[in-house]
């Protein structure tokens, strides 16, 4: 009887955890990390990569038809990727600790609530 407890009370712990969804305001080492916490957060599905963010100091992958969640090295150099990228009418930016995200408004909103981080406008 103990041991069936004791069970129930495991696969309960790890159903709730599956479902809690992405931690909010986190920090990325991966962009496919990343990518996954996005699909998560929005249902939107993103590509996977095996470009390394070293050579560049960035990396990108796209997700659905129009967003793309990106990983910096920096603050600078999220920042020189925001100046050279203006955003597209109807897009935004979702901005966290090492991460950035381009999406149009709805499914930034719905990444935002999920991920965490600061809805930028045009």
């Amino acid at each position: 009887m103990k041991t069936t407890i004791a069970t129930a009370a495991i696969l309960l712990t790890v159903s709730l955890t599956a479902c809690a969804g992405p931690a909010k305001d986190a920090q990325y080492k991966d962009v496919n990390d990343l990518g996954r916490a996005y699909e998560q957060a929005t249902g939107v599905k993103c590509d996977e990569t095996k470009n390394d963010i070293a050579k560049y100091g960035w990396i990108q992958t796209g997700c659905g038809k129009t967003a793309n969640v990106m990983l910096f090295t920096s603050d600078s150099k999220r920042d020189e990727i925001k100046g050279k990228n203006p955003l597209k009418p109807g897009m935004r930016y979702v901005q966290g600790g090492n991460w950035l995200l381009s999406a149009d408004q709805y499914e930034a909103e719905k990444a935002q609530q999920g991920l965490g981080g600061q809805i930028l406008g045009q």
